[in-house]
């Protein structure tokens, strides 16, 4: 059966040498884990950026959904606090939802070229606005449509790239989140919004047995990383590693447009 899986997967994603593609997932999801347990994001937008440097950008946009629910429900879990802050921010996390299950279905439709492009403005973007933008202060007036704004926003690019994290984290800065609100309230959006993604993914079709026992694979690294990362995260400035990991993203986000383009 394993066998079977691992020759559809093969075929798949048209590796020319499949034993070094796992070595270098099973590297990257580490790696991804990591950063995810020394900040508490940033997954996806690792795993996806880091594997579209060998596979195709789709490909690696439906393999990263089982590491990331299960990492969002580690964080969860890790957090003690499911329901902490939710009714606070109802309107983002419905309209998120909605708009992650309506753009995923169109996921599958869309040029990679186009897709590849759209990732890499998102990676490049959001670290460029982590390292020289000061967060915005939102007065309370203006939440609930902020909400939405964000919810949107981040619907759509949760649908199309499997990455929503940019615009929720520029909301909780805005809104003035302390750690704790940030680490509870982020651990749950994710959580949800990864499990939407998921159905989303089985009713279009896009999640084969072979993809999803890869992914299913892939949890093990990631949620090894995401120790590694807890234990780094209390022994050394997350402030400092933030920044390298940011302009290394920014990096990462170039190269893909360059990709592309190109």
């Amino acid at each position: 059966m394993f066998e079977s899986v691992f020759l559809q997967l093969i075929a798949a994603i048209e590796a020319d040498n499949p034993v070094q593609l796992l070595l270098i997932a099973l590297s990257i999801y580490c790696l991804a884990g990591v950063i995810k347990g020394v900040l508490g994001i940033g997954f996806p937008t690792a795993a996806v950026s880091l594997m579209a440097q060998v596979i195709d950008a789709r490909t690696a946009i439906v393999m990263v959904i089982m590491p990331m629910l299960f990492t969002n429900l580690w964080q969860v879990f890790r957090s003690r606090k499911l329901l902490a802050g939710v009714a606070q921010i109802k309107i983002l996390l419905v309209s998120m939802l909605i708009f992650i299950a309506f753009f995923s279905q169109l996921a599958a439709r869309i040029q990679i070229d186009v897709l590849t492009v759209v990732l890499g403005v998102i990676v490049a973007l959001y670290a460029l606005h982590s390292l020289f933008s000061k967060p915005l202060t939102l007065p309370l007036k203006w939440d609930k449509p902020a909400q939405l704004v964000t919810g949107i926003w981040a619907g759509v690019m949760g649908g199309l790239v499997s990455v929503w994290a940019p615009p929720i984290l520029i909301y909780m800065h805005a809104r003035r989140y302390s750690k704790e609100q940030f680490v509870a309230t982020t651990g749950v959006i994710l959580l949800t919004g990864s499990c939407v993604l998921f159905l989303s993914y089985v009713n279009a079709g896009s999640l084969s047995t072979a993809m999803l026992m890869y992914s299913l694979l892939l949890v093990i690294p990631s949620l090894a990383g995401f120790a590694m990362g807890e234990f780094i995260r209390h022994r050394i400035s997350a402030q400092r590693f933030q920044r390298l990991l940011l302009w290394f993203f920014f990096i990462m986000g170039l190269n893909l447009i360059r990709r592309a383009l190109m």
